[in-house]
């Protein structure tokens, strides 16, 4: 049983829409920013900030209310739906949507946990209970599309909405819903994780865009931290085929694992990543892998050595997080879309902003190549030690 993609959106920095997303793909455009006096001693900080898309949702009351990370995922969802063409009327319809901090860094949030913390009862808003309840983000996003059925929140860090589509590809399988909506949003962006991930210095503290959170690149001193949400419409090939839907691309697989060990520690050996790509591409040869490295040097020294390990450097890396930085739960669905759509319009997305320092012998793409892609692997590592690994295939009709 194949199980295809029908529909995609998507909302991001410097990126509206799912066409946006595509031109910045293909031309390499960086949609990071540098913030002065962001760190915890005023150091610049690398980030993605969504500056435009959610101007509609002041019109409405009750979606004004919404935090910032929900409304996000409402915009993609319904980019999604419209992408696809599908009515959902009728159809046993699950919800699967990836979040890792969720509504935590939004302002709201944090003043709540202020005032409660100095006794101020009455500031603190009726509507924080859903703030800090990650599962209300899912139940909103189907409230907006007008869902009753399944709605499930998976939440495993950054491999969050890469997981989901691993679950719902379970769920269809399994023939309990039709049709299966797949995504991730966070808005991460704050002083309690700026200070955070500080302190385990992983942020590319004055840095500038030049060498700050480059993958493949070794000048690189940590990541930058996101915000963004993503969306696909998944079904079983024979439903969109009865459809005529416009089939994106088959999700062949995704394998996830985790790495095992004490939390409060970090795996330099990539075993269990090498496990997962290794189980997931099954001896095939992908045109390329879609890398979650991201310029913290473990990370990506571990994708190095799947590089080496499995394809001897031959396979091309590339890593949109050079220009989308990383959105932690959103980020294995944005690394979906851009797969679908490089096998939909024959590119390879580049590395931006890297000369490959340190990473010489590795076959990283850092311009844009234009080519037949038929089949792309996916890396995913997320906070916590998970790692998910997906092949998806173009789509070939009978």
């Amino acid at each position: 049983m194949k199980i295809v993609c029908t529909g995609y959106g998507v909302l991001a920095p410097n990126t509206i829409n799912i066409d946006a997303y595509k031109k910045n793909l293909e031309q390499g455009n960086c949609a990071l920013e540098l913030e002065e006096g962001a760190g915890p001693k005023d150091e610049s900080n690398i980030v993605g900030y969504i500056r435009e898309g959610l101007e509609e949702f002041e019109l409405d009351k009750k979606e004004k209310r919404l935090p910032r990370v929900t409304k996000m995922g409402i915009k993609a969802t319904k980019e999604a739906i419209n992408s696809a063409r599908i009515d959902l009327e009728g159809k046993k319809v699950g919800l699967f949507f990836g979040v890792s901090l969720g509504a935590t860094g939004e302002e709201l949030y944090q003043d709540a946990i202020k005032q409660a913390n100095e006794d101020n009862y009455r500031k603190v808003p009726l509507v924080f209970s859903h703030y800090a309840n990650t599962h209300s983000i899912s139940a909103a996003i189907a409230h907006s599309i007008g869902l009753k059925g399944m709605v499930k929140t998976i939440t495993t860090g950054c491999t969050s909405s890469l997981e989901a589509v691993e679950e719902a590809m379970v769920y269809l399988k399994s023939g309990k819903i039709d049709v299966a909506i797949v995504g991730g949003s966070d808005t991460p962006i704050c002083p309690p994780t700026t200070y955070a991930f500080s302190k385990t210095r992983v942020l590319p503290l004055n840095q500038g865009l030049e060498d700050g959170a480059v993958p493949f690149h070794s000048d690189s001193a940590g990541f930058a931290m996101a915000e963004a949400a993503g969306a696909v419409i998944l079904e079983r090939e024979e439903d969109a085929v009865h459809r005529s839907a416009d089939i994106r691309g088959e999700i062949v697989d995704i394998v996830s694992n985790n790495d095992g060990i004490y939390i409060f520690s970090l795996d330099e050996s990539g075993e269990q990543m090498l496990a997962a790509l290794k189980e997931v591409t099954m001896n095939r040869t992908p045109d390329y892998i879609n890398s979650q490295a991201l310029g913290i040097q473990i990370n990506d020294k571990i994708e190095e050595k799947c590089s080496k390990t499995l394809f001897d450097h031959k396979i091309p890396y590339t890593s949109i997080k050079s220009m989308y930085g990383n959105p932690f739960g959103a980020i294995g669905i944005l690394q979906v879309i851009s797969t679908l759509l490089s096998l939909e319009h024959g590119f390879i997305p580049p590395t931006i902003r890297t000369d490959k320092k340190g990473y010489e012998s590795m076959n990283v793409v850092t311009q844009t190549v234009y080519q037949e892609v038929k089949e792309v692997a996916i890396t995913n590592h997320g906070y916590g030690g998970n790692n998910a690994c997906a092949y998806i295939k173009k789509y070939n009709h009978r």
